[in-house]
């Protein structure tokens, strides 16, 4: 039977390898596409019934297709696209010091003096050392110059940036901070948590312009890398603006599940005011959820543990909110509707997580509240347990086993890694935990996160308690159909199945087949979002 035009696939993919991750796992051959969406699924035979004198006909030449993958937290705006725009590059890809203050320097030599200069994605661990402040003053003399570390947590300022920040000797460490001093108690520039927002906050402010063009620089990225969702942390008022922006001007390119800033004084507060309740908008952007930097950087010796970091036997970590603040901002935003977002690394940081969630939970009970604990990492059996009681959300920082493994085996200790993001426990206990790569924090590739999560292995090599490694299709869905349950979006989004959103990516390699050391070697061939062809290779 011939298809009239109307009814016929925009999009037919044929003889390939469709990995649909339904329910049954199902793998076929072919799809069909029409409208944005999936028409059709199964033989070859069955897709070209729908192929009509339009539609575009691609032979996968049993190359591997998947749905379209999502990246549960990530920070495309502040600390990536602006960054682009604004600053310099300080890592993670420098050795040394050295290495990193020359690219400062070449910086220093495009600006003029008293323009503030921002680095960032520090990396002291692979640098072996922070930078110190004389190092700091003597590449940049006339500027203030502030650099963050990769994790968004510490930062070196010299002393201009000092200076303008009003740090002096006799300046006291600010609630939930730390400002690092030698031996004669004057600052030697390193900042720590709340303390660098001394000086990150007097910055110039990103401008609309900055985030309108950073988010498009970060999306096409993303594109590439296979990605056709993500969930935006942190997002600012002025960001999200111009998010708004780019949908109106259809140049968003990639769909964007958003995290309201609860950081930035009123945004939260407006939402509720407004009777916004989560999820609150449509498939190309919506809010989804408030989000709370709670806890902090085990890379950076700051999160919050219950035992001390190897070597520093008084250092617990640092929570950035008192308890009965954030219980009152969760039970608030709760009661509202809006589903909370904390971020939890240590085990302490996350049961004072919980225990906010849990008193807003008891106080207004409410079913599929889905609220989340981000990046959640230290993940011990009674925080196991906790999960499950209160239905929360391990939003799973996978990104961090591939890109900072080493630092968190080196200041938690070989024996902590049992319980460092333990994918494999998490699924067989039914925990729901999408994977997310924090960039900028740590690199956007997907596929290096799913090559950590089924080898255990660092960027270095080194493994990290097998036993918690999973199968690669196991990866695969914390990075789909997981993702896009975190959103409330599993019915339109995450699998190949009929009805659902034409957002796929085809890969070079099949990675069920492939040797496992392979996973971080997969590329993205092309990447379809709603329907239409956004790259191909």
């Amino acid at each position: 039977m011939v298809l009239p035009d109307d009814l016929c696939a925009d999009l037919a993919f044929t003889n390939g390898k469709i990995v649909t991750l339904d329910k049954n796992d199902t793998i076929t051959e072919a799809v069909a596409v029409k409208d944005g969406k999936i028409l059709r699924v199964g033989s070859t035979e069955k897709i070209l019934e729908t192929v009509g004198e339009k539609t575009q006909i691609i032979d996968l030449a049993g190359k591997t297709l998947l749905p379209g993958l999502i990246d549960s937290h990530m920070h495309p705006g502040g600390s990536w696209g602006a960054y682009l725009v604004r600053g310099v590059e300080c890592g993670p890809g420098f050795n040394s010091v050295e290495e990193m203050l020359e690219a400062v320097k070449e910086k220093v030599s495009k600006v003029k003096p008293g323009d503030w200069i921002l680095g960032y994605r520090m990396d002291d661990v692979k640098m072996g050392r922070y930078p110190t402040i004389e190092e700091l003053d003597k590449v940049a003399p006339e500027n203030p110059l502030y650099i963050q570390r990769r994790d968004g947590h510490n930062g070196v300022a010299n002393s201009l940036a000092l200076k303008e920040a009003g740090i002096t000797k006799d300046t006291p460490d600010p609630h939930h901070g730390k400002i690092e001093r030698d031996e004669n108690g004057e600052a030697t520039g390193l900042l720590r948590e709340s303390a660098k927002d001394l000086v990150y906050h007097i910055m110039p402010p990103y401008s609309f312009e900055e985030f309108y063009e950073g988010l498009q620089l970060v999306f096409d990225e993303c594109i590439r890398l296979g990605l056709t969702s993500i969930h935006a942390s942190m997002v600012s008022p002025t960001e999200f603006k111009a998010m708004q922006a780019l949908k109106r001007e259809r140049k968003l390119g990639i769909r964007v599940a958003v995290h309201l800033s609860g950081r930035d004084e009123g945004m939260v507060e407006g939402a509720i005011a407004a009777g916004i309740e989560t999820p609150f908008g449509d498939e190309w952007l919506k809010i989804t959820e408030a989000e709370w930097v709670f806890d902090t950087s085990t890379s950076g010796r700051t999160a919050a543990y219950y035992e001390p970091y190897v070597g520093e036997p008084e250092n617990t970590g640092i929570l950035l909110y008192d308890q009965d603040d954030i219980e009152k901002r969760v039970l608030m935003t709760h009661k509202a509707g809006i589903r909370v977002g904390l971020d939890g690394v240590g085990d302490r940081g996350i049961d004072r997580s919980l225990d906010a969630i849990e008193k807003a939970l008891k106080a207004y009970p409410r079913d599929d509240h889905r609220h989340r604990i981000e990046h959640c990492c230290y993940v011990t059996p009674a925080i196991q347990d906790r999960l499950l009681k209160l239905d929360v959300i391990d939003a799973s920082a996978t990104g961090f086993l591939h890109d900072l493994g080493d630092a968190y085996k080196a200041n938690r200790g070989a024996e902590a890694m049992k319980y460092m993001w333990p994918h494999r426990t998490l699924i067989d206990r039914g925990i729901p935990a999408p994977g997310h790569s924090d960039a900028s924090i740590c690199d956007a590739n997907p596929w290096l996160a799913i090559y950590s999560m089924v080898t255990r292995k660092t960027s270095s090599g080194d493994v990290l308690y097998a036993a918690e490694g999973v199968e690669p299709v196991e990866a695969i869905k914390a990075y789909s159909i997981d993702g896009a349950y975190a959103a409330w979006e599993e019915d339109i989004k995450g699998t190949v199945e009929v009805g659902k959103l034409a957002d796929l990516v085809v890969v070079d390699r099949d990675p069920l087949s492939i040797k496992h050391d392979d996973l971080n070697k997969v590329t993205t061939l092309m990447t379809v979002i709603d329907g239409k062809i956004a790259y191909k290779r």
